[in-house]
């Protein structure tokens, strides 16, 4: 399969697949750790755990291979590490560097969009230190430029009704 084809996959709620938390937190360490150094593998697993439900902030939603292999993940939280008058967001979205570009952090970012309109939310925010364009593609506008420590980041939002 090239690098660009699209994976055959399925989204699914952690609710569903507890079991993956570890796996998941030691992804988050690893992509996203320079962002917290603070934050422990433990915390994160406690974080996953919180987000055990359907239909409700916070929740992390799994793409899964046709095979049942966990290909890619993200969160919907009620707050982040910047703008906490803002709600809510897509957060810690991962995809394994192997099975990048073929579709998978689109498809659940826009799952994501999904799920907070069927929350009642008419807005969903982001922070990326790096897709930009990525998410300005899927319908997200920048609406600043801002820093996590010394980590430059473009925080973007998106209207849920957009088809």
């Amino acid at each position: 399969m090239n690098k660009a084809s699209k994976l055959d996959m399925r989204i699914e709620y952690l609710a569903d697949h507890a079991a993956l938390i570890p796996v998941i937190a030691m992804w988050q360490q690893a992509e996203f750790g320079y962002l917290t150094p603070s934050v422990t593998i433990e915390q994160r697993v406690a974080r996953l755990q919180q987000s055990l439900q359907k239909g409700t902030l916070p929740t992390t939603l799994l793409a899964l291979s046709s095979e049942d292999e966990i290909v890619g993940v993200a969160s919907i939280v009620a707050t982040t590490l910047t703008h906490k008058h803002l709600s809510p967001w897509l957060s810690a979205v991962f995809v394994p560097a192997e099975l990048r570009g073929k579709g998978i952090a689109s498809a659940l970012s826009l799952r994501a969009v999904e799920e907070v309109r069927a929350m009642g939310f008419d807005q969903l925010h982001l922070f990326t230190p790096r897709n930009e364009s990525l998410y300005a593609r899927l319908g997200w506008q920048t609406i600043e430029n801002a820093k996590i420590d010394n980590t430059p980041v473009t925080i973007m939002s998106r209207a849920t009704n957009l088809a």
